[in-house]
């Protein structure tokens, strides 16, 4: 086991980022050198933090022997896995496993999202969408909690500890005059008076007045100048919201088992041009999974996949003993820890675990989100702006692949399966964009060229002119043809 001396993390006093990252040591007994960017509010950040996350140059960052690890989902697991004698954070089963990381993930994209933003806002039509979308996804979050200790059952764990944070803010949110938590989420208030009875919580915690004080200052300052104060963490939307009904009520697991007959041991609920559901399909094939596929018409839903995801109402779904597992990082991790006899598709050492799960991160986080968007404008300033942006996030993990084979080295892994299905879609760049990869980016078409040459990968992708047909019918109803 690594030493437990040699650990320095960068953190904000108040980023409930951070405070992630101080509640998973605390619960390993992790010593370690404290190290406060302490003008990150004016927009100010130190060499060691530029140095150690050049990617998104944001807190926190935890240093382990000189190694940086960075985004505090990434850096909570990578604790787990490289102090394992203490209590451990995520379940041993994969299937609970997959299930926390979905419910943290929900956290980060549903939860964080808003929590962040809607202190900032002015009274007005967007507050009041902003705090009806939070309240929505408290709700959806309370009846996953259900009647349970902790959100793992009895013990605490990873989505304890992604959520935990947020409770400082419960305060600010009641004294701004948006909602009280205790008064509309009880179950979720005593949860979090639980939470605060241990001592990793207790002593990690921002206290909320001072939480308060610091926020009510930032409000007073307004948003000028607020792109030059970034926040400690970005989280990107997805690009579909949640669409949350009350009867939902029982955890996610119990819906799923009382809805569906085990008639196969794997199946998946997908659409044949999703490269979220071609990562799962890749996955698959290099574990040699036999599964039974069903093609989904995502203009009428399937009963199936409503019941399989009623969270996010999204494809891909896996279905593994009538069990089903969610967003498509998710999934791959699982097929990788569920089927452990084939070729690892993270690889052993915890380091480069957290790696391939910041690269991966990295794609869903900058590079899709540009990707997805350029195809509904018209072309102009805002379509350029966009192409430039995926030219940016291309060129920067270009520079992570290097001369190596694939992002992993000589092993085909996480990074590849979670880009490559996104190579399907550089010819519809090209033609209708005039975005030429092979030009910007010749490593990356190397690349792809080689991951090509992988049977998964091969039978996996469509076809990228069949995937500019969709492209092109989309754009021309859209009247941008």
């Amino acid at each position: 086991m690594a030493s437990e001396k040699e650990v320095k993390l960068l953190d904000f006093g108040v980023s409930p980022f951070g405070v992630r990252t101080r509640i998973a040591l605390a619960e390993k007994e992790v010593e370690y050198e404290y190290k406060e960017e302490k003008n990150l509010n004016l927009g100010e950040k130190s060499e060691l933090l530029l140095k150690s996350n050049p990617v998104h140059k944001k807190i926190p960052v935890l240093i382990h022997h000189g190694k940086p690890i960075c985004e505090s989902l990434i850096i909570v697991q990578y604790i787990d896995e490289v102090f394992p004698s203490k209590t451990p954070i995520l379940p041993s089963d994969p299937y609970a496993r997959a299930l926390a990381r979905f419910w943290a993930d929900f956290v980060d994209k549903k939860i964080s999202q808003y929590a962040l933003r809607v202190w900032k806002l002015k009274k007005g039509e967007e507050l009041e969408e902003t705090k009806k979308e939070l309240v929505e996804n408290l709700r959806t979050l309370e009846a996953e909690l259900g009647e349970k200790k902790y959100f793992g059952g009895e013990d605490f764990g990873l989505v304890d500890i992604a959520f935990v944070p947020f409770t400082s803010w419960f305060y600010s949110f009641k004294a701004f005059g948006l909602l009280s938590v205790e008064d509309e989420f009880p179950k979720l208030a005593a949860w979090g008076k639980r939470c605060m009875e241990r001592k990793s919580v207790a002593k990690s915690l921002s206290e909320p007045k001072k939480l308060y004080e610091f926020l009510s200052a930032r409000r007073k300052r307004g948003r000028k100048g607020e792109k030059a104060r970034e926040r400690s963490e970005i989280v990107v939307a997805s690009s579909i919201l949640l669409d949350h009904r009350p009867e939902f009520r029982r955890t996610t697991r119990e819906r799923a088992e009382r809805a569906m007959a085990e008639e196969k041991e794997v199946k998946l609920l997908d659409y044949w041009v999703s490269p979220f559901g071609v990562r799962t399909r890749i996955a698959l094939a290099e574990k040699g999974v036999e599964y039974e596929y069903k093609e989904e018409n995502l203009s009428e839903k399937s009963e199936l996949l409503l019941k399989s995801n009623p969270v996010h109402k999204k494809i891909p779904v896996l279905l593994h003993h009538g069990k089903p597992i969610c967003e498509s990082l998710i999934i791959v991790q699982y097929i990788d820890e569920a089927f452990p006899s084939k070729t690892p598709i993270l690889p052993s050492d915890p380091y480069g675990r957290a790696l391939a799960r910041f690269w991966a991160d990295f794609i869903d986080k900058k590079f899709y989100p540009s990707m997805n968007r350029i195809g509904k404008l018209k072309k102009g300033e805002e379509f350029e702006e966009t192409k430039q942006e995926i030219v940016e996030s291309l060129r920067t993990l270009e520079v992570e692949l290097g001369e190596k084979k694939y992002f992993g080295g000589e092993d085909f892994g996480l990074v590849d399966i979670a880009l490559v299905p996104f190579t399907s879609w550089f010819y519809s760049f090209k033609v209708f964009a005039e975005l030429s990869v092979e030009q910007e980016c010749p490593k990356l078409a190397a690349w792809e060229k080689r991951c090509l040459e992988r049977e998964s990968v091969a039978k996996s992708l469509p076809d990228p002119k069949k995937v500019f047909d969709l492209v092109s019918s989309r754009r021309k109803t859209r009247g941008f043809e």
